[in-house]
């Protein structure tokens, strides 16, 4: 046997190696390729996010040196080119500063300017989304230029950005440092998922404005999430990746801005194959954004034509090592299975495989043996079915058979597991029982099975029932020799068949008791 488990063990070393190895080298393959696609995805993101901060620059510029805010038509011309060539920017918006007590001149003009309906107000993004009234306070930051002004979008003209709060943030934050800041991913009242980019502006003063009537002006920019999101490549199955502000934990909802994830894997796959993980912030300031990319490999990630190949070679040769042991082994096996099976056969009882006789009076010598030493008790029940006969003339011994191996299973599952159930002859069972510490611990016994058995048989469509007589005894308080003890047993259930039915002990019968009989 040596010989042969070293031959196993060396095919089986050869042919792990090889198939690990070519696992390994799939794998390594695998991960080469979501990293370079991981890196393109980057570049190109990165590359839309800083096109995005140098357009908010541009604008920025073009307003701080024009001097022309009250030029609608000359700021909506340069902003269209500069849509033109970055298609992907939703809106431009530029946003002024008012104090309160400039607030009702502010109004008149921009109404005598073609806006009659301009209006300053508060918007309830968090709680419903409706325009309301403003609120007292120092200073107002209305939307005063927006472009492209979508049909029925004139009521946004006037929105006060400080009524807002993570536009407030944003905005507030600019303006301190001087530079621009992107707002946390909201949605738009269009059902888009986008954020905002606020830049201040230097003062500056505008066209027939009054000397020292300066104003301070944020430009912004409006930029839907998806715009930023390059073509994905349909051949990376197991793709995860999310693009999510850094104020945020990875995977939280309210701080991603894109979230992509192609075919999920199945858990075995995900317990077998390992997940790549790939995480980089953009570099532009302004929009703090991590790109966190996932794969979850699969099947798909292995050649399977290679493995193929190496499993043919493989079971080749386990098929010629079998062919060897086999043939050497066969008849060794073969005598081993017949001894077995002539043991078992010797020892159990054909029909239900509960012990025969032979088995019986070895374990109750056994368990008699152990009972010495430890000064316990057993009990030796007898069980005989009453109409077993009647069932055989009437149904025939087929149906006799099937109730003899009903029978024995329902006595087996009444008692103990320790506990031995033998089948002597025709329907005459025997059950040792160890560790009884009273007479009434085995009467117990017999009355589980006694009920257990009494319970209707269902054969075949036919409904049977029968009735079982129990005789008992107990080891050593009835006899200490093996025979004495068997025939007191036997004789007590005898002696409970040829008794009233309406007996207290419900068919069970101790040898003592026969002399009131």
């Amino acid at each position: 046997m040596g010989v042969y488990f070293s031959l196993f063990g060396a095919w089986f070393f050869l042919a792990s190696f090889i198939t690990a190895s070519s696992i390994a080298n799939d794998l390594r393959s695998a991960q080469l390729k979501f990293l370079e696609y991981a890196n393109g995805l980057y570049a190109e993101i990165d590359n839309r996010v800083q096109t995005n901060e140098a357009v908010l620059e541009g604008v920025t510029a073009f307003l701080g040196v024009s001097g022309t805010l009250n030029d609608a038509a000359q700021i909506s011309h340069y902003v269209q080119q500069v849509r033109v060539r970055h298609p992907h920017i939703t809106q431009i918006e530029v946003v002024e500063t008012v104090a309160r007590q400039n607030l009702p001149r502010f109004i008149a003009r921009k109404r005598a300017s073609g806006l009659p309906e301009f209006q300053i107000r508060s918007f309830s993004y968090d709680s419903g989304r409706f325009w309301r009234s403003i609120d007292d306070k120092p200073w107002y930051y209305p939307i005063v230029f927006m472009e492209p002004m979508p049909e029925g979008s004139r009521d946004i003209l006037g929105l006060d950005m400080d009524s807002v709060p993570f536009l407030r943030l944003a905005m507030s934050a600019s303006a301190r440092q001087g530079h621009a800041v992107a707002t946390h991913p909201f949605r738009l009242v269009q059902g888009d998922w986008a954020y905002a980019m606020f830049r201040p502006v230097t003062p500056l003063r505008t066209t027939g404005a009054r000397a020292g009537d300066e104003k301070r002006l944020f430009a912004s920019l409006v930029i839907k999430t998806k715009s930023i999101l390059p073509s994905l490549e349909a051949g990376i199955p197991g793709l995860r990746f999310s693009l999510y502000h850094a104020d945020f934990p990875a995977h939280k909802p309210e701080g991603e801005l894109i979230h992509f994830e192609r075919h999920s894997r199945s858990d075995l796959e995900t317990t077998l194959f390992p997940k790549l993980h790939y995480e980089r912030k953009l570099e532009a300031q302004s929009q703090p954004f991590i790109l966190l990319a996932e794969q979850q490999l699969g099947w798909p990630a292995l050649d399977f034509r290679q493995l193929t190949a190496i499993l043919a070679i493989t079971l080749l040769l386990l098929g010629y090592l079998l062919r060897f042991v086999l043939a050497h082994r066969r008849s060794e096996l073969e005598r081993c299975q017949n001894e077995s099976r002539f043991a078992y056969l010797a020892t159990h009882d054909a029909l239900t495989g509960l012990a025969n006789r032979n088995l019986f009076m070895d374990r109750l010598k056994h368990a008699m043996a152990r009972a010495h030493r430890c000064d316990t008790r057993l009990a030796l029940l007898f069980l005989d079915l009453d109409k077993f006969k009647q069932v055989n003339d009437t149904y025939g011994h087929g149906i006799g058979d099937q109730l003899l191996k009903m029978v024995a299973e329902r006595i087996g599952s009444s008692v103990r597991e320790d506990d031995t159930v033998a089948r002597l002859s025709g329907d005459e069972f025997v059950v040792i029982l160890e560790t009884i510490t009273t007479h009434q611990g085995a009467s117990t016994a017999a009355e589980v099975i006694s009920d257990r058995l009494v319970q209707p048989f269902l054969i075949n469509g036919a409904m049977l029932n029968i009735d079982v007589s129990i005789g008992t005894a107990i080891y050593p308080d009835d006899s200490e020799d093996i025979e004495e003890l068997i025939k007191i047993a036997d004789e007590a259930m005898y002696a409970v068949k040829g008794k009233d039915r309406s007996f207290p002990l419900s068919g069970q019968l101790r040898f003592e008791e026969l002399k009131t009989l």
